[in-house]
């Protein structure tokens, strides 16, 4: 399985995630509800990339507009979560963990974009 071979380094861990709950504010013009998070853990992520493959694989599939990122394993992180990456919101799709034993285990989180309202 790719999980158990990918090595990953230090420096792969370079963007920030947010991990929280969302709730419906109030945007700055007073007159909409928009989903905000409310932020509850703060982790380093490596960005994956898929390969040309794997992106043909998932076409048309519930997956198709998904991304993923793998952090250091951390039993906090579950699906109820919502996630802030890259100034977007995404919705924790699946979480799988890293189960090999090793020193430094992995959890490959596929999120999904957040629809805005109207969109």
């Amino acid at each position: 399985m790719m999980v158990a071979t990918m090595k990953l380094k230090p420096s792969d861990f370079n963007r920030r995630i947010v991990f929280g709950k969302t709730k419906d504010e109030l945007d700055k013009s007073g007159n909409f509800y928009v989903p905000t998070l409310i932020p509850e853990l703060s982790l380093w992520c490596a960005p994956r990339t898929r390969t040309l493959n794997q992106q043909y694989q998932i076409m048309k599939t519930e997956l198709e507009d998904t991304i993923i990122v793998v952090i250091r394993h951390n039993p906090k992180v579950n699906e109820t979560y919502e996630a802030e990456y890259r100034d977007e919101l995404y919705d924790i799709i699946s979480i799988s963990t890293d189960d090999t034993n090793q020193t430094f285990a992995y959890d490959f989180i596929t999120l999904k974009k957040v629809k805005k309202a109207g969109a």
